[in-house]
């Protein structure tokens, strides 16, 4: 094979899809940053310490707080009837009936006078944030050219997760001062995400996007009615699609078993921080939420120049092998320090996967129209996961009396992933080479 041919052949593995599009808006990307900060930012920093304040505040017990914990992640499930549902709504009607359902009951958690309170509003805001993904996959799709989409995402996430970094210091130190700040913070932070949504809704008007095209191809800029029929049919073609789409479907396989790993840290982490270590708040969101996001602040911009450079499949590779060591780290972590550390390794592989979530999908979509369906069908899948591993991360937990067997398991998954992605990369070379060989 000739240098050229060995060069046509990564470039395909790298990009699958990979047209030389126009130059990058920065007025664009900026407006788009603004409004993804005060969208996403307020929310990570106010979700990641709910379960704390449930089992603080309100005596939720273990199953109790990873019902919370565990919300987002179970009710991403509904990802595949939001996007049948943006298929049928110009995105400005979009956007405001994902603030109302994902964002406003939030809001509402600082009237809770009992943990079903919280609980069920949690719930709620869960099921309306598995609206985000199917429209942040269709910006992305459409404001930014194949080429450096991975760079621009990095640029958007870092700026995110830097603004996040921040919020949930503020928020930590204020329930450290103050048991009911949450009462407080959590009115201001939705009104921050309706500011949010209003800039975004400008943006896709002044880029002419309101006319938005649905997954079979029209195009419509107002409401069409939505039946139950039409939510239902992604969910019929979400099953056509993984069997026709082998390659998307090995993607979604690796992730499947990445998520093993990762939800069951993630239901552990709260039982950790507060039954195994006894950490009040401020130190809590300083040595886990904190330290995981400055250091994938740290990593993100590079990573998304190294999925621009190496593709998702063989990113995520690398990154699921780095990920086999946070679990080992939360187990050993005897305080804040050696929390912390861990905090920053998990920050550190989360960065390149973060990338691979979000771009992979965009990516392995055959056409822009299918992007926001694509992208349901992955975050659907979080749900599943979610709804069976996370609980039984707490079960192994609640059965054994100790940490060690769930997050060896989390260990074991991390490692299968990254073979998976491994094979699955070398998949896609091959195939490339023989498509250049004609």
């Amino acid at each position: 094979m000739t240098t050229t041919q060995l060069g046509s052949a990564k470039a395909v593995d790298v990009a699958l899809v990979r047209p030389v599009g126009a130059r990058v808006d920065r007025r664009v990307m900026l407006t788009h940053l603004a409004a993804s900060v005060l969208l996403q930012s307020t929310l990570t920093a106010v979700s990641f310490i709910l379960p704390v304040v449930a089992k603080k505040q309100f005596g939720a017990g273990d199953f109790q707080t990873t019902l919370i914990t565990a919300a987002p992640n179970i009710m991403a499930i509904f990802s595949i009837f939001w996007s049948a549902v943006f298929a049928r709504l110009a995105v400005g009607r979009y956007i405001a009936l994902y603030w109302v359902v994902g964002l406003l009951p939030l809001a509402l958690v600082s009237f809770a006078t009992a943990y079903w309170h919280v609980a069920v509003l949690a719930v709620i805001s869960a099921v309306g944030n598995a609206g985000w993904t199917p429209v942040a996959g269709d910006l992305l799709k459409r404001l930014y050219p194949d080429v450096s989409r991975g760079a621009i995402y990095g640029v958007l996430i870092a700026a995110v997760q830097g603004f996040g970094a921040l919020a949930a210091w503020g928020v930590g130190a204020w329930l450290h001062e103050s048991a009911d700040a949450f009462r407080l913070y959590m009115p201001l932070a939705a009104a921050a995400q309706g500011v949010g949504c209003i800039i975004l809704y400008r943006l896709e008007r002044s880029t002419r996007l309101e006319g938005h095209e649905t997954v079979e191809g029209t195009m419509m800029s107002g409401a069409r009615s939505i039946s139950l029929r039409g939510l239902l049919a992604p969910v019929l073609h979400m099953r056509q699609i993984l069997r026709e789409d082998r390659v998307f479907a090995r993607y979604e396989a690796a992730f499947m078993t990445y998520g093993v790993g990762w939800m069951t840290c993630a239901a552990l982490v709260p039982l950790i921080v507060t039954e195994k270590l006894g950490l009040p708040y401020d130190r809590t969101m300083e040595s886990t939420h904190m330290a995981f996001l400055l250091a994938s602040l740290v990593c993100t911009i590079p990573a998304g120049r190294l999925i621009d450079r190496l593709g998702a499949p063989r990113t995520c590779m690398w990154a699921f092998g780095l990920y086999a060591i946070y679990p080992l780290g939360l187990l050993v972590s005897g305080g804040p320090l050696t929390l912390g550390a861990s905090s920053l390794l998990y920050g550190m592989s989360a960065a390149a996967v973060n990338m691979g979530w979000m771009l992979g999908p965009v990516a392995l979509a055959p056409t822009p129209a299918k992007v926001p369906q694509y992208i349901a069908i992955h975050t659907t899948l979080v749900g599943l996961r979610g709804a069976v591993f996370m609980f039984a991360g707490v079960g192994m937990y609640k059965v054994t009396g100790s940490f060690t067997l769930p997050l060896v398991v989390a260990a074991l998954a991390f490692c299968w992933a990254s073979w998976q992605m491994r094979s699955l990369s070398g998949l896609l070379r091959e195939r490339a080479a023989a498509k250049v060989l004609g």
